[in-house]
Parts: structure tokens; C-alpha cells; sequence
């Protein structure tokens, strides 16, 4: 390693043989001397300024600065003799070199390929080492030693800039030594800096503590890295060699040495070569150099033997001689074969006999050892083949008929999907009648709410209560036994629909036509209930009986058809309501049936399951919560700070009571806890909106539906209106009707089961409020909210986000893709469906599309016109009383009945098609239909169809249903049906041709691909197959749940009017252990007196008394009005009796000769006659309707003398 040179050395060089005359260096050359006896060795001196101790270290420190500018100035022109391209100066180079852009371009220079792609912009970015990088690739190609390379971080950070310096330096000598690139120029000496950026430059390095780097050694440690000795090198030691040879020569003898310096440069030449001494050194030196290059020539050839250019070049050279060669020897081989082919041959032969009969029995033998496995083997490829051809069926644009036949077995119904449809239907029935009885038993609570306030508030009389306890069992009582009269007495009844005449017959199925066109045609019913939002049906009453019969009519959406066909219902409702709406603000406005419809139809099991768990956890937290308050109301804040300082003194306040909202926050206390409330309002408010926009995919299918129909629908109608008003209106929809009911009442939704404060409900309902204003995307500017202005911020923000979630909620697929329904769904069933309604239900519906058939059907004839009139007057009056039990309706469609139009015939003729090509093609094969249709039959044909009808029609009590729909097809309107098994299989195949013929003609299948699209038809069938079977699958699941949870509801109901009637009980008996009732006191001789000791003697006194009056005197008391066809001259004469033997029953006992029967007696219940009271009915009839009475003063009567 060279000694690194001092400051003062480096100054020598660069002012070389002409001395300081062109050289410039502030502080340094100006008006520097040489050192005595040593020309070109700068002197270093004060100059006439005043200086410091430090004045030489700074002239030393400037020396080194402006060398390491010379250096970066050499590197600089360097790079732009390369890329012919000027750069920045040399004072900026170090900086604008950072960003790897110059050294990229200088990169791509001289290694072409490796740069891809420079990285260009203003200010530093990481990426920027990108550049750097391809520079460090580029060196690699170069292949520069690593100990000239700096790091990444000494250049884009500026930890040792030199160190790039000299980087570039070590690589402009590489490159010059290969002739590509030019020589680097030696700039000490030629360059001028100034004071101020020597001292900066000095600075700069003294604050990086690095080393300089030798830069005048750079080309000798290159050459030393490359392992290479130069000419130069030797040529330059030799001289220093002789020099010191010479100089001891010349110590030896002054007198020499005085003799040479006083000769001329020739005598002194011819003198110094003349020495015999000298002459053996110089060949001493000439065979040194002999040697050297003789190595050097030597190395050179050995390293280009061995370089890759000679390497591949001498392997392609022994590649063609081995080639050649062996071509030879196969050429020879090849002709002693051909000289020896029939020996070959026979010998071949042997060897692949043995061979392949060796490997036969090996695998043979292997086979055996391995059946199971060789089993299972055989099982997976079977599977494989199975699952290619079921994938090449459902992919296929045009299945062959054999891919087909591989799977029409699919199509038929199995002994398990029949049972699973029954179990299907059975959970059906149950889900409705559980829904029933849980809305009697809650109607039957809330009428036991209503009589506990009624007696806490009005004072009612406790027998009132008491017998209202036992109405709801009496009543169910009641309606078992006029359901098993009406069963027994079934000719009798003319509400019945079971009957087995013809006309009930009749009546029945016109009944069932009528509820399967309603579901199937949802206009109608559109039409209806448009009509009951606009009060078009008479009262209230009738409008809810609509809407509750509506849902019968669906079965609450409890199985995949009906909750298909109810969105179809809602979506019809959408654009029939929709006709009549002018601007969106109207549309906010209203209450809509299809909004009320999907909000009762979407509270079911996995509606509530959805709440629970999304809404269960952030309810829990606020519920739970004892010491949380979200009041925003200023004013109510201040006076509970009031009452809670006079409840801790218990002293009055002395802060006023009358403030408005503006001097209540003007108190600290009101405006620290106004402050606290609002922050814990939003984080509350985040929480809830953060978990209910997390769920897309969870929320109901229904729901969503609906909103993505009625998000189409008002961006149609309204179109010039802003997206983002439309998204709002959805927003609205679905967080109103759909989300805040669980919210603000969530023990209603199963959200959570424990009972709710006042303040709890108060918290929920303000944050139910927030998220009002986020969905709406309104913030508060009203009077009353004024004081939440603070949060617009945050509504504005969040009612953004909700935005975009209520339009991913409407991002759903169609229902016919989701359910997997169409037009023909009810066709392929095995089950045809039934509804469940009671006889009031469905006389009212016939009664009300009766009487507005006009409006629903605006044509004058169609299929419910047709129907409502075959039918008849409907049997529903609003003072009939109609029985309780529930009509099963199995719905039938009167298309297959009556002539249908055009396209259901077709629709009709298609499916009748399929099914006959489905057993055409299981019996014989072809390439097409067409040419199966061509192809003769034969008797192995007849037997085989005949094998099938027996398979197929076998009837057994279990599947008749099922056979009946298999055998018999009908082929025309006034034709009888066709049974299947009655025919040939000739006859089969003729009748398929003919309806595959008329189908071409109208045109429901193309004519020119063979019949094609019926076998794609059939395709789509085997390939839906299963996703009907997942259906009903999933359909039981729901229902098991649905079930679960209208039990569990049902218990809930149950222990509530237990509780109540417990409550009731203890009324009563404290009621009936109160004191003061005494007994009261007869007069002797009076009526009341013989009348009491006539019913002692008989042993019939009642157990709560008896009284006896005339007419005359209860219509002297206002009690009894008249006497139907008696004159009042004769009231005297007509005894009439009260009593009470049971609680509750009042037996009103009345005589006379003048009417049918000597006698009359009736019961009345005491509970119906304070219903009657309460209903506000004056007078009622009593003694079968031969007396008319006063209600208020009858039950007065009875208190007194019965209560009091």
C-alpha cells in the first residue's frame, strides 16, 4: 500500500515543471515562494494579514478541499465526455448527484440493457435508489472489484460522497484501459474555487469524518485488484533502481561526482555507458523486462484460451469432429445390421414377446396383490369421468343426448325427497299456527293490560276482572266445541268448504284457483292494497284485515316460494304506488303498503337471529351502562344538575328554575356534562355505525331485494333528481322501517331479554336519532336540535359512508337467480301448495274483490273476473260471526282447467314435451333427436318401455299423488287425459314428434339444429336439480329455527299472562277477604221474604242470592224499557227474577201466560255485559229478545245487590 502523500506533496505535483506561475489556490499560491534549494516545493508563509496560530492548518485544510474539488470536477467532465451531455457544476454534483440519475444514465452507457427504467423527479424519493442500483448491476457487468463500490446510504444519504468520487475515478480507469471509454483527465492545478467554497467543502468533509481516498494511487490499486503488472509500473521502478545504484557510486567519490556534474549531457551519457559495470545492469534491467513481457504475452494467451469467446469456439469445434465420428460408427453399425435384418428381426420379435409377457404377468400379479386399492382406483376415475361429464353438461353450450342420458335419472323424484317434502310442508303448518296463536295470546295480554289499567285507574269492580281472567280459555273452549258441531253438521253449515256434495266441491277448488292466481298475479293484489293506503275500503278495520290476510295468503313467507312470490308482490306494489307519486319529497312523505309488508315479513326467525347478533352486543353496552346519560337538551341537563345539588344538600338551589337552552349552557356544570354527553353520543353513535355498515352479505335477502327495486324504480321515474338523493331515499327506507325499531325497541326483536329503563330507552333513542340524521344525510339545523350542531361534521362524514353501504346493500341478485324459480316452477313440484285461512280471512278477501272488481280488473273479463263470478256473492257480513277453524286451501291453477291463453299453452305443451323426450331418450340413443325420432323401433324397444311403465306408474298408497302426475298427460282441453301406461312405446314416440313439431312451428324452438334446444331444455333441469334439493334443505333448517323461536316466543307469551292473571288472582283475593260485607237484612212477609223461603224449602237458594221484582217495578226504575207485545197495565203481573248461583253468571228468570213458553230463563255473562258497557251500547235484549233493558242501569242493579 503507497504511503498516503501530505498536503504539501500533493502541491508539488500539481504545480509540476512550470512551476506556481499557472497555479492558483486562494490562501495558498498567491504570492507563495519555493522552498530554498527545492524548485516547485511551495513554501509555506504568512501574507501581511494578521492571523491566528491556526494560519498553516488552515492552508493545508484549503489545499485538501480544493484537491477534492479538482477531483469531482475530473469525474465530472468525465461523465459528460461519456454522455456527451452537460451536467451540474461541480459545487452542486454532490447534491444533484443524490437522486442516481446521472449515474443511471452513465450506467446505461456503458452497459447497455441493464437500466429499465430511470426514475425521475424533483424532490428525493426512496425510489430514487433505483437508479442507484442499476448503477451497482452495470459494475457488476463491468466487473469492477468490490473495494472501489461505495454503499447505497454513502450516496443518497451523503455519508462519503469521496468515496463515490473515487468510485467513478477506479471505473473511468477500467473502462479506459478497455478502449470504451476516454482517458480521465488530470484537472489539479487548472481549476479556480473560491475562499467561501473551499471553506464550505471543508466544513463538509470535516463534518462527515471520512478518509479521502488516494485518488493519485487509483490506476496502481486497480491494477493491483486485477492482479495485472504494467509496463509503466516496471519502467518507472528501474530508473529509481540505477538512481540509487548511482548515488552510491557517487558517495564513494567526491571527485566523480564534481567530474560528471562539470561534463556535458553527452560526456556524461558516453561516460556512464562506457562503465562495463553499468552495461551489466542495463542487461541486467533488459533481461528483467524480457522476462516480464515474455510472462505478460504468456499470461494473455492463457487467459484468452480460457476466456468464453475461445471456450465456446473450441467446444463447437470437438462438437462437430464427436459428431462426425459418430455419424461414422452409426453408419457402419447400420450396415452390419441391414446385412443381418432377418435374424434381427425373429430375434426382436422374441425378446418383445418375452418381455411383454413378463410385464403382463408382473402387473397382472401386482393387480391382485393390490385389489383394494386397485378398487379404489377404479372408484376415483369412475368419479372423475362422472364429474367431467357433469361439468361438460353444465358448460356445454349444446350437450350430446348420451350426456344427457348419463344423467336424466336426476330428474327423478326419490323416496327422500318425498319425505323431505313432507316434512317440509308439515313444519309449514305448524310455523302458521304457531304465528296464530302467538298473535291471539298477545292480543289476549294486551286485553288483560288494558283491564289491570282500566281497574288500577277507574276503579272497576273486581269481578269485572275476574271474569275477564278466564275469557281468553272460555272462548278457546267456546270455538273447539262450534268447530266439532260444525264437523258433525256439515250439511248444516254454509260457511263449510269441506263438504262432499258438489257444490262445496266446487266451491272449494274456485276458492283455491282464486289464492293461487292472487299469489301467481301479484297485480291484483297490488291493485288492492294501493287502494286500502288511499282509504278506498271502507274503514280501519277492513284495511287491516286486508293486510293480515295478505300475509296468510303468502304463509308469512315461510318456505323459498312463498318469500319469492311476496318480493313479487312488493315489487308490483313499488311501481303501482309509485304511478301516483310527483317528487321524491312526497315519496318521503307517505307510508307505503309494500313498505309495511317488508318490515312484517322480515321479522321473522333469521331476521331476529340478524338483530341479535348484530345488534345484541352494542345494545348490552349501552343497557348495561348505569351511570351513562346522552341527554342533549341543555335545559333538562340543567335541572337535573339542580335536583342532584338539592338532593346532596338538601337545601333549594339557588340557580333559577325558568332558563331557556342558551342560559342553561351558560352554566360550567351544564357545559362541562353538555360536552361529555355529545363525545360519548359519537363514540356510541361510531360503534353502532361501524357494526351495522361491516354487514352486507348478512343482512336479508328480502330487504335488499326491495330496496335495489325501489332504487331502480326512482332512479327511472325521477331521473333528473342527484344520486346521491336517491341513495338517501333508500338510506331511509332501509334505516327506518327496517333498523331503528330494533334499536329504540330492541326486548321486542330478541335483541336482548331483559326489560328496558326509561333512561336506557331515552339512550338508545338518541342514538337511534343520529343515525336518523346520518341515513337521511340531513344535519341539525332545526330549533329543538340546534344544540347537536357541533356533530354536523360528523354526520356529514358518516351519512357519506352510510351512502356507499346502503348502495352495496342494493348490489343483489335477481330474485329468480337467488330463489331459482321461474315461470314453470309449480309444473315441476311434486307438492302442490297449500295456504292456511280462517273462514273470516278468506269471505272477506272474495267480499272485497267482489266489490272492487271493477278497479282491480279494469279489462271487464279476465281470469279473476271469471272466477269471482263463477264463485258467487260472497258469504261475509260485518254482523255474521264466522267460525275460528282454518280452511286448508291446496292450491290448483285454472290453466289447467279452462283454456289458457296462447303462451301458457305453450309454456304448458313444452313441459308435457320434455317429459315425453325424457323417456324416448332413456329407451333408444342417437346422435340427435331428430335422428332418434327417425330411427326404427324394434322389439327390444317395446320391452324395454314396458320395464320402465312398470317401474315408473306402480301405484302404492304412499306415491299415488306422484304416479298420477307421472301417468296421465293432458294433450288438449276437451280431450281426456292421456294415460302413459296405457300406450305403446310407438304411440309414445309419435305423440313426442308431434308436440316437437308444433313447438318448432310456433316458434318456441329454432328448425334448423335437429331439435337441439329441448335436450338443452333437459340439461337445465338435471343441472338445477340439486340446487332445488340445497333449496329445500336450507328452506327445513329455517324452518326448524323459525319454529324454535316462535315456541320460545310462545313460553315468553304464556309466563307474561301467567303473571298478569296472577296479579288478577291476588286482586280477587283481596277483593273477596275484604271486611265490612255483612248479611243483608229481609223484611217479613214481604216478596222478597216468601220468595227467599220457597227456594229454602226446594233447597235452591243460589249461592251468591236471589231477587225477585215485577216488571212494573224495574220499569219504574228505569231498568227494564218494554216488553215486546205486552201493555204495560199488566207489568204488575209479571214476575221477574236476578240471581247468581256461579260467579260470573247472572240468571234472569221472567213468566207470563201470554207467551210461548209459561216460563223463560236465560244466563248472562257478567263480563259480556260490561263489554257491552264499555262498547257504549245503551240497551240490549234479554229474555230471548221479549224484553228490552237498560245496560248502565241493569249493571248498576247487579253491583248493588250482588257486589255491594
Amino acid at each position: 500500500m503507497a504511503l498516503q502523500p501530505t498536503p504539501l506533496n500533493r502541491l508539488s505535483v500539481m504545480a509540476g515543471k512550470k512551476g506556481l506561475t499557472d497555479l492558483h489556490i486562494p490562501t495558498i499560491t498567491e504570492d507563495a515562494q519555493d522552498v530554498v534549494g527545492m524548485q516547485g516545493r511551495i513554501r509555506l508563509q504568512k501574507d501581511d494579514k494578521v492571523h491566528n496560530s491556526q494560519w498553516m492548518d488552515k492552508q493545508r485544510n484549503n489545499l485538501l478541499a480544493y484537491e477534492y474539488l479538482c477531483h469531482i470536477g475530473e469525474a465530472k467532465e468525465w461523465i459528460e465526455d461519456c454522455l456527451q451531455d452537460e451536467i451540474d457544476p461541480i459545487i452542486k454534483l454532490e447534491e444533484s448527484m443524490r437522486n442516481g440519475i446521472v449515474l443511471a444514465k452513465l450506467a446505461d452507457w456503458f452497459a447497455p440493457g441493464i437500466v429499465r427504467k430511470i426514475f425521475q423527479d424533483t424532490k428525493l424519493q426512496f425510489r430514487h435508489s433505483d437508479n442507484i442500483n442499476y448503477f451497482f448491476e452495470a459494475l457488476k457487468v463491468a466487473r469492477l472489484p468490490q473495494i472501489f463500490w461505495f454503499e447505497l446510504t454513502d450516496l443518497y444519504e451523503k455519508k462519503n460522497i469521496p468515496k463515490v468520487i473515487y468510485c467513478i475515478h477506479a471505473l473511468s480507469h477500467l473502462l479506459s484501459r478497455r478502449n470504451l471509454a476516454p482517458n480521465i483527465k488530470n484537472l489539479l492545478g487548472q481549476l479556480q474555487f473560491t475562499n467561501e467554497e473551499l471553506s464550505a467543502t471543508q466544513r463538509h468533509l470535516d463534518l462527515s469524518g471520512v478518509i479521502m481516498p488516494n485518488f493519485m494511487n487509483v490506476g496502481s490499486s486497480l491494477r493491483r485488484e486485477l492482479n495485472e503488472l504494467e509496463d509503466e509500473d516496471y519502467i518507472t521502478n528501474v530508473p529509481d533502481l540505477i538512481i540509487e545504484e548511482e548515488e552510491e557510486d557517487l558517495s564513494d567519490s567526491e571527485e566523480s561526482q564534481l567530474s560528471i556534474e562539470s561534463a556535458t549531457e553527452e560526456e556524461k551519457f558516453e561516460r556512464y555507458w562506457s562503465d562495463t559495470m553499468n552495461q551489466e545492469k542495463l542487461r541486467a534491467c533488459q533481461s528483467i523486462a524480457r522476462t516480464f513481457i515474455a510472462r505478460k504475452e504468456f499470461k494473455q494467451v492463457h487467459e484468452l484460451h480460457h476466456s468464453d469467446d475461445f471456450v465456446s469456439l473450441m467446444s463447437q469445434l470437438q462438437a462437430h469432429v464427436r459428431g462426425n465420428l459418430a455419424r461414422n460408427q452409426l453408419a457402419q453399425i447400420r450396415a452390419t445390421y441391414a446385412s443381418q435384418a432377418k435374424f434381427a428381426v425373429q430375434l426382436q420379435s422374441v425378446c418383445r414377446g418375452y418381455l411383454s409377457r413378463a410385464h403382463y404377468k408382473r402387473t397382472m400379479d401386482y393387480y391382485k396383490a393390490n385389489i383394494e386399492k386397485v378398487i379404489k382406483v377404479q372408484s376415483f376415475v369412475k368419479n372423475k369421468l362422472a364429474e367431467n361429464a357433469y361439468r361438460k353438461l353444465t358448460t356445454d353450450t349444446n350437450p350430446t343426448i348420451n350426456a344427457v342420458k348419463s344423467f336424466i335419472h336426476l330428474l327423478d323424484d326419490s323416496d327422500l325427497d318425498f319425505d323431505r317434502e313432507l316434512a317440509l310442508e308439515d313444519l309449514r303448518q305448524q310455523v302458521i299456527e304457531n304465528i296464530r296463536d302467538n298473535n291471539n295470546l298477545d292480543a289476549h295480554i294486551n286485553s288483560l293490560d288494558i283491564q289491570i289499567a282500566l281497574f288500577l285507574k277507574n276503579a272497576i269492580t273486581i269481578d269485572e276482572v275476574l271474569k275477564h281472567s278466564g275469557a281468553f280459555k272460555k272462548k278457546k273452549e267456546q270455538q273447539r266445541m262450534i268447530s266439532e258441531i260444525a264437523v258433525n253438521n256439515q250439511h248444516a253449515n254454509p260457511f263449510s268448504l269441506a263438504g262432499i256434495d258438489k257444490d262445496s266441491r266446487q266451491r272449494l277448488e274456485l276458492y283455491q284457483q282464486l289464492i293461487y292466481l292472487l299469489q301467481t298475479e301479484p297485480k291484483y293484489l297490488a291493485r288492492l292494497l294501493s287502494m286500502t293506503n288511499r282509504q278506498d275500503l271502507g274503514d280501519y278495520s277492513s284495511h287491516k284485515l286486508i293486510e293480515s290476510t295478505v300475509l296468510s295468503l303468502f304463509g308469512y313467507a315461510t318456505n323459498a316460494r312463498e318469500e319469492y312470490l311476496l318480493i313479487n308482490l312488493c315489487k308490483y306494489c313499488i311501481a303501482e304506488e309509485m304511478k301516483d307519486v310527483e317528487s321524491t319529497l312526497e315519496f318521503m312523505r307517505g307510508n307505503y303498503t309494500f313498505m309495511k309488508l317488508v318490515v312484517q315479513t322480515n321479522r321473522g326467525a333469521k331476521e331476529r337471529q340478524f338483530f341479535r347478533t348484530l345488534l345484541s352486543p352494542l345494545v348490552n353496552e349501552v343497557v348495561q351502562n348505569d351511570f351513562l346519560d346522552l341527554e342533549t337538551d341543555p335545559v333538562s341537563i340543567y335541572h337535573k344538575a339542580i335536583n342532584d345539588e338539592e338532593s346532596r344538600t338538601g337545601m333549594p338551589s339557588n340557580r333559577p328554575h325558568a332558563v331557556t337552552s342558551q342560559e342553561a349552557l351558560a352554566d360550567a356544570e351544564v357545559r362541562d356534562t353538555f360536552v361529555i354527553h355529545l363525545r360519548n353520543l359519537r363514540e356510541i353513535t361510531e360503534k353502532f355505525f361501524a357494526a351495522v355498515t361491516s354487514t352486507v352479505d348478512t343482512v336479508p335477502y328480502g330487504i335488499r331485494v326491495v330496496a335495489r327495486e325501489l332504487r331502480l324504480i326512482l332512479e327511472e321515474n325521477f331521473s333528473s333528481e342527484p344520486h346521491e338523493r336517491i341513495i338517501r331515499i333508500i338510506g331511509n327506507f332501509i334505516y327506518y322501517r327496517y333498523l331503528n325499531p330494533a334499536i329504540v325497541a330492541p326486548e321486542q326483536y330478541d335483541v336482548i331479554d331483559a326489560v328496558i329503563s326509561p333512561m336506557q330507552r331515552k339512550n338508545l333513542a338518541e342514538v337511534s336519532k343520529m343515525l336518523q340524521h346520518i341515513s337521511s344525510g340531513s344535519v341539525f339545523e332545526d330549533a329543538h336540535d340546534i344544540f347537536l350542531a357541533p356533530l354536523n361534521e360528523y354526520v356529514a362524514d358518516a351519512g357519506q359512508r352510510f351512502g356507499e353501504w346502503f348502495l352495496a346493500l342494493t348490489d343483489v341478485e335477481d330474485p329468480e337467480s337467488y330463489f331459482g324459480m321461474h315461470a314453470l316452477t309449480d309444473q315441476t313440484n311434486t307438492h302442490k301448495p297449500i295456504v292456511y285461512l280462517s273462514p273470516s280471512e278468506l269471505f272477506h278477501l272474495h267480499y272485497t274483490l267482489q266489490t272492487n272488481l271493477d278497479t282491480l280488473e279494469p279489462e271487464g273479463a279476465g281470469i279473476l273476473h271469471d272466477i269471482v263470478t263463477e264463485i258467487g256473492p260472497s258469504a261475509y257480513h260485518p254482523d255474521i260471526e264466522l267460525p275460528e277453524s282454518m280452511v286448508c286451501l291446496t292450491l290448483t291453477n285454472r290453466c289447467d282447467n279452462i283454456p289458457m291463453d296462447p303462451t301458457a299453452r305453450l309454456q304448458q305443451l313444452l313441459v308435457d314435451t320434455k317429459r315425453l323426450v325424457i323417456y324416448v331418450i332413456k329407451i333408444q340413443t342417437g346422435r340427435d333427436l331428430a335422428h332418434i325420432f327417425q330411427t326404427p323401433i324394434t322389439s327390444e324397444n317395446e320391452t324395454a318401455w314396458n320395464q320402465l311403465k312398470h317401474k315408473e306408474f306402480t301405484e302404492t298408497k304412499e306415491d299415488f299423488t306422484i304416479v298420477s302426475k307421472r301417468r296421465l298427460l293432458q294433450l288438449g282441453q276437451s280431450e281426456p287425459p292421456l294415460d302413459l301406461q296405457t300406450i305403446s312405446f310407438f304411440q309414445l314416440k309419435s305423440i313426442a314428434n308431434r308436440l316437437v313439431v308444433h313447438l318448432e312451428r310456433c316458434k318456441v324452438i329454432a328448425n334448423n339444429n335437429a331439435y337441439q334446444d329441448v335436450i338443452n331444455m333437459i340439461a337445465r333441469d338435471i343441472t338445477g336439480k340439486n340446487t332445488r334439493r340445497m333449496q329445500r334443505d336450507r328452506e327445513l333448517a329455517r324452518m326448524k329455527l323459525t319454529l324454535n323461536h316462535l315456541q320460545e316466543k310462545r313460553d315468553y307469551l304464556l309466563e307474561q299472562g301467567n303473571s298478569y292473571e296472577g296479579y288478577l288472582n291476588s286482586c280477587m283475593t283481596a277483593m273477596a277477604t275484604k271486611k265490612g260485607k255483612k248479611q243483608k237484612f229481609i223484611f217479613p212477609f214481604t216478596r222478597q221474604y216468601f220468595h227467599m223461603r220457597g227456594l229454602q224449602k226446594l233447597g235452591l237458594v243460589p249461592k251468591f242470592g236471589s231477587y225477585k221484582y215485577t216488571a212494573k217495578q224495574l220499569h219504574e226504575r228505569k231498568v227494564l224499557l218494554e216488553l215486546m207485545d205486552i201493555p204495560k197495565r199488566h207489568y204488575d203481573r209479571i214476575p221477574i227474577i236476578l240471581s247468581m248461583d256461579q260467579a260470573g253468571i247472572i240468571t234472569i228468570e221472567g213468566s207470563y201466560s201470554g207467551w210461548p213458553m209459561s216460563s223463560v230463563q236465560v244466563d248472562m255473562r257478567y263480563e259480556e255485559l260490561l263489554q257491552t258497557q264499555f262498547e257504549g251500547v245503551q240497551t240490549v235484549t234479554v229474555l230471548d229478545g221479549m224484553a228490552k233493558v237498560n245496560v248502565n242501569l241493569l249493571i248498576y242493579l247487579i253491583n248493588k245487590k250482588f257486589y255491594a
